[in-house]
């Protein structure tokens, strides 16, 4: 049951949300092949043995992709407004583990061979709880790679090396904190695919 003070707080929430911010677009094909390209050339940077090729086709999926949950989530620019829009049930999805979550099988299933995805949080249970992607070359340090984020930004991805994201102190999520939905892809044996 809705109280007059809940409702209240509900059309405040989404009175500044709209005053705030606009919906963000994840930019024209154009823009986004400028950003995969840049991208690309990150992701090449983490070591001389990362394909040029599986760099490519990595940066040009994960823009793409992060522009396709984009047009799904229609994201506010500042992702604290849409947790507050999913967390007053205002909408649906759109929290930073569900744009992991979604993103992730399709950079798995480029099945890359000079680059390695793993599932990282930061400030794990805390209210500042943060979900990401962080891809290194094969072999490399964990703490050497580079962050992949489809939240940040509200949509727009966000990447950068883990040692200069200052907010996040990024660890691997532990294997037994795997989602789900994610279990068949990395762990096949246990979660055979339905």
């Amino acid at each position: 049951m809705f109280t007059r003070s809940r409702i209240c707080s509900l059309l405040l929430l989404l009175a500044l949300a709209l005053a705030l911010d606009s919906c963000v677009t994840p930019g024209t094909p154009a823009t986004r092949l400028e950003r995969a390209r840049h991208l690309s050339h990150d992701l090449q940077q983490l070591s001389p043995t990362v394909s040029a090729r599986e760099a490519d086709r990595l940066a040009t999926t994960a823009i793409e992709e992060t522009a396709k949950l984009s047009e799904d989530f229609k994201p506010f620019a500042h992702p604290w407004i849409n947790n507050g829009l999913v967390n007053t049930g205002l909408r649906k999805r759109g929290l930073c583990y569900q744009w992991r979550d979604d993103l992730f099988p399709f950079l798995f299933r480029l099945n890359l061979k000079t680059l390695e995805l793993h599932l990282a949080s930061s400030k794990r249970d805390t209210w500042q709880e943060h979900h990401g992607i962080i891809v290194t070359a094969k072999g490399q340090r964990f703490e050497d790679g580079l962050v992949i984020d489809p939240w940040r930004k509200g949509g727009r991805l966000w990447w950068g090396l883990l040692k200069n994201d200052k907010g996040h102190p990024w660890v691997p999520l532990p294997w037994k904190l795997t989602p789900m939905v994610l279990r068949p892809l990395l762990m096949p044996d246990l979660y055979p695919a339905r």
